[in-house]
């Protein structure tokens, strides 16, 4: 808990100063929504077991509440290739409802739900139904390009990391890159034995803004 901890508060360190540009968002406008869109190329990994790459689907929408506050949905696919052509690759999903509160433009916290199906192949599966609470936060490192940081704790013994670029395109359109990893609890192997599941890798997308008051 102390590492975890510390990682929230090394984001919050980081993003101290500046102002923000590029996804994921750190200020919002009420009525403006964000459409997000792109790329996880997932790898998952049990105890001893791991599947290899596969390109995912991740997006999701923000919505502005008012200047501080925004709702947002995000949903990704969770899916691999076996490492051993056995057709025993993960086939879940995760879907995320969070209310977000700007502490300042370039920092945001949030809680919500998180629902991660692991789907291990094979007949193993398990769902989680995680409370989960995280921060955002990002710097400026050149004109229009900054770097930004998200990370989560929760139940189920849930965390979750990403760290990335951003580039704003245009006033409404970004693009960014990155690097994401979702551990959380698997339940018992085939064994018997009590593991957690990991997913990670690069991802990248679009984020678009319209409306606002």
């Amino acid at each position: 808990m102390k590492k975890k901890l510390a990682c929230l508060m090394t984001i919050f360190t980081v993003g101290a100063a500046g102002a923000a540009f590029a996804a994921p968002q750190t200020e919002f406008q009420n009525g403006e929504v964000q459409i997000d869109a792109g790329a996880f190329n997932a790898k998952a990994s049990m105890s001893d077991h791991s599947d290899d790459t596969k390109w995912n689907f991740t997006g999701g929408v923000t919505y502005g509440v008012s200047d501080k506050v925004a709702v947002q949905y995000n949903y990704s696919d969770l899916q691999t290739k076996s490492s051993y052509g056995d057709g025993n690759a993960t086939k879940g999903n995760q879907q995320e409802v969070n209310v977000l509160y700007s502490v300042r433009p370039n920092v945001a916290v949030y809680g919500g739900y998180n629902r991660i199906d692991n789907d291990f192949g094979g007949g193993f599966s398990k769902t989680n139904n995680i409370a989960q609470v995280g921060v955002i936060a990002k710097a400026p490192i050149a004109p229009k390009l900054d770097v930004y940081g998200k990370v989560a704790v929760g139940t189920e013994q849930t965390t979750i990391w990403e760290a990335g670029l951003g580039y704003n395109v245009t006033k409404d359109l970004d693009i960014n890159a990155g690097y994401r990893y979702i551990n959380t609890k698997a339940g018992t192997d085939w064994d018997g034995n009590d593991h957690n599941i990991s997913y990670k890798g690069f991802v990248g997308g679009l984020s678009y803004r319209f409306g606002g008051l």
